[in-house]
């Protein structure tokens, strides 16, 4: 179930539950009403009937005055125990739904403004390719703000995920540093040229495609895009990671040294 719909129930729950409380706040109102205006009715009519007087009528056709309503006692205009405590609860009620909805919708929902799950610009385009590419000795720069590493790529992208995060255009991938088997973090192993997981000894390829271990796929990435020169990484949309199996850069599709976490 998706976040939005989760707080769209949530709201529908709260609010159903408030009008609940109050529709029974003014029932009790409107019942408590009606009977002080039977009483105040009853009095007015046990007042009139005393004030009559049988020896002297009234003359035939002209209405009996009304009697005058008796007037409120202090103890009814005041307001009630009872009143009180619906009002409060009324209103705390209400307090406590708003405050509520709105940090439900700020968590699900949440205004970022830099870091990791939004996009950030990682550097110049030239020179980061120069520097994890060929003139680099292919060395992935890793990037702590967006907890990916920067690699180069020249492989034929047959996978669909390539497609979706611009390798063959950019000749870069931004791979998760997330082992996609338990989320152990992934170094990058120098000699190996193979990112290795030390928790329980995932590896995968240099473009981060599945080599060996118990991770079910290769690691996930990040689109990469180039804006005026610059490398844009956008770390709020994560692509899974090539299924096992897929091989698409023969240069790095085995290990060029020793391991640094041995199988």
């Amino acid at each position: 179930m998706s976040p939005g719909t989760i707080a769209l129930i949530v709201v529908a729950v709260s609010v159903a539950a408030w009008a609940g409380f109050m529709a029974n706040v003014t029932i009790r109102k409107q019942r408590k009403a009606k009977a002080d205006s039977r009483e105040h009715l009853a009095e007015g009519e046990a007042a009139a009937t005393t004030s009559e007087s049988p020896e002297a009528p009234e003359p035939a056709g002209k209405p009996a005055p009304k009697a005058p309503r008796p007037p409120l006692t202090q103890d009814q205009l005041a307001v009630s125990r009872r009143q009180f405590l619906n009002r409060a609860w009324a209103s705390s009620f209400s307090a406590f739904l708003g405050f509520f909805g709105m940090a439900s919708l700020s968590f699900l929902w949440p205004t970022l403004t830099g870091g990791f799950g939004t996009k950030i610009t990682v550097g110049d385009y030239e020179e980061l390719l120069r520097e994890v590419g060929p003139e680099g000795d292919f060395k992935p720069k890793f990037i702590a703000e967006g907890r990916f590493w920067l690699t180069y790529y020249d492989g034929t992208g047959d996978a669909p995920v390539y497609l979706a995060v611009n390798a063959q255009d950019t000749k870069l991938l931004a791979l998760y540093r997330k082992c996609v088997h338990l989320g152990c973090s992934v170094p990058h192993c120098g000699t190996s040229m193979l990112f290795e997981c030390p928790c329980h000894g995932s590896k995968y390829r240099l473009n981060g495609e599945f080599y060996g271990g118990p991770a079910p796929r290769g690691l996930d990435r990040f689109p990469v895009t180039i804006e005026a020169g610059k490398i844009v990484v956008d770390t709020g949309d994560v692509q899974e990671g090539p299924p096992r199996g897929v091989s698409t850069w023969d240069k790095f599709a085995e290990p060029v040294g020793p391991l640094c976490v041995p199988t």
